[in-house]
């Protein structure tokens, strides 16, 4: 077990015209910071929105509007430069606010302004753990989407079952990132496009590797192995799951959830309300921790009718979160990755 200390969909062409029509207004009459659009700039850098100047006209000509079509407004005071950026995510435009100190070339962070996301897979969106990792990084790089653990300095972890909005939001940072080192630093970078683009088969996705993460507030706390997962007490649960396809007849073998999460940390199971199983298609269940702390109730899976379970490409590995109340497999989680834990109502 790893311990740690720190912590697609296809947008249709339709959409793709329609939002380039709605975001190609950039740097146009229309400017001025918004009240909304001030304080998130003041939560950001702490200055008064007030004393920025805007420098719209001058920071995004024509043709750096195309090239990094997210930002729509930049504003200075001193040594401070901020960004009004529009990317669109999965459900459409994600406007937030971002400020990069010209002395150190670094970001001090975002502030969400306004969204269109579901809320209940973005409800880390507004977070400050999330949007904290925005601040302090090097603006001559551009950031990249991690899945579950960032290893460089400019690599971002995704919201759990929101990927597709985290790249969004890159997106719209590197944007701004883009048109400072055009405007302010003088060199030539790399256009970054405006909406998330994902085709199948392209492989950039996550990928089960035989160990499970255990996250909680976007940090990954421990990686669990399968192997260790194994040598946990095991049972086996016989069921009958009812779907549109038919009735199929299992015979599971697995462990609880809560000993997992009890090899982590034994308080886990009282700190937090309620879990989310992730698999790797972004499929999520979630799970009241009552029914994870009840006899007999919530598994990982790892074998059905004495075979192992098999990973979503085929090969063996794989495991499975089954809630053997749920007859109907509704909140069964195959291809397991992750368990996310939160703080929150119920699910039920």
């Amino acid at each position: 077990m790893k311990i740690r200390n720190n912590p697609r969909r296809i947008v249709s062409a339709a959409l793709s015209i329609f939002f380039a029509a709605a975001l190609s207004g950039c740097a146009s009459e229309t400017s001025a910071l918004t009240e909304a659009e001030g304080i998130a700039v003041t939560a950001v850098c702490g200055i008064d929105y007030t004393d920025f100047t805007d420098i719209s006209r001058m920071a995004l000509p024509k043709e750096r509007a195309e090239k990094f079509p997210a930002v729509i407004k930049v504003y200075k005071y001193a040594d401070l430069y901020a960004f009004i950026v529009k990317p669109v995510a999965y459900n459409g435009p994600v406007t937030l606010a971002a400020v990069i100190d010209a002395e150190s070339g670094k970001s001090l962070g975002i502030e969400i302004i306004e969204h269109n996301e579901t809320p209940h897979y973005v409800r880390d969106m507004d977070s400050s753990w999330f949007t904290g990792r925005f601040a302090g990084k090097t603006v001559s790089e551009y950031l990249k989407l991690v899945r579950l653990n960032a290893r460089a300095d400019n690599e971002i972890v995704a919201i759990t079952g929101a990927t597709v909005t985290t790249e969004g939001i890159i997106n719209g940072v590197n944007a701004a990132f883009g048109v400072f080192e055009e405007y302010v630093s003088g060199k030539t970078a790399e256009e970054v496009p405006y909406m998330v683009r994902f085709e199948p088969g392209e492989g950039d996705g996550p990928v089960e590797t035989e160990s499970l993460a255990i996250r909680a507030n976007g940090v990954v706390l421990a990686e669990i192995g399968l192997d260790e997962i194994r040598a946990l007490p095991s049972v086996k649960r016989t069921m009958s799951i009812r779907s549109t396809a038919g009735t199929t007849s299992h015979s599971f073998r697995g462990t609880l959830l809560s000993g997992v999460l009890h090899l982590v940390d034994p308080e886990l199971t009282e700190k937090y309300t309620r879990v989310l199983a992730v698999g790797v298609d972004d499929y999520i269940s979630g799970i009241d921790m009552d029914e994870v702390n009840a006899e007999n109730s919530v598994f990982i899976m790892y074998e059905d009718n004495d075979e192992p379970l098999l990973k979503k490409n085929g090969e063996s590995g794989g495991m499975r979160v089954v809630t053997v109340n749920d007859v109907f497999g509704q909140r069964f989680t195959n291809y397991l990755l992750e368990i996310a834990l939160e703080n929150g109502g119920p699910y039920r």
